[in-house]
């Protein structure tokens, strides 16, 4: 008889503890509904020549020895409604710790970019003089590279 009183109470106890939970939980939870508007990225669009006629899509650098430069000139009009100034970034680099010795530049100088307006621009690829970089593509047998350029608008 003893029995079935002990299990009906562990069964109350466990519902009522359940029930605690069940109501803690809820009492902590809170719901908050939200409204904005989302801006759109800057536009900008990337050319090879000043009239804007000839996009780029590829940059070849050519060989590059230990030592040397090498640069390109573009010209990045602002297709938007608002001025920005841009960034640029070096990424994906292959081999990837062709990146230790090779620095992607450029001669932008941060100046506001007005609507319908382009700027020329320099980007600069550079390679170390140092013998580590000689000795790393020796070391890796390293004859080709490549990576991504990102230039980024930002208003």
């Amino acid at each position: 008889m003893l029995k079935p009183l002990i299990v009906i109470a562990i069964f109350i106890t466990l519902i009522l503890c359940a029930s605690q939970l069940i109501v803690g939980w809820l009492s902590f939870t809170r719901l908050i509904s939200t409204k904005g508007n989302l801006q759109h990225p800057p536009n900008i669009a990337i050319y090879q020549d000043s009239k804007c006629t000839s996009p780029v899509s590829y940059i070849n650098w050519g060989s590059l020895e230990p030592g040397m430069a090498r640069n390109t000139t573009m010209y990045i009009r602002n297709e938007g409604t608002e001025k920005v100034e841009l960034q640029v970034n070096a990424m994906n680099w292959q081999p990837t710790n062709i990146s230790n010795y090779m620095n992607l530049t450029w001669d932008y100088k941060g100046e506001a970019v007005f609507p319908s307006e382009t700027v020329k621009v320099d980007l600069i690829l550079s390679s170390s003089s140092s013998p580590d970089f000689t000795e790393y593509l020796v070391a890796y047998d390293v004859r080709e590279f490549s990576f991504d350029i990102v230039i980024s608008a930002f208003s």
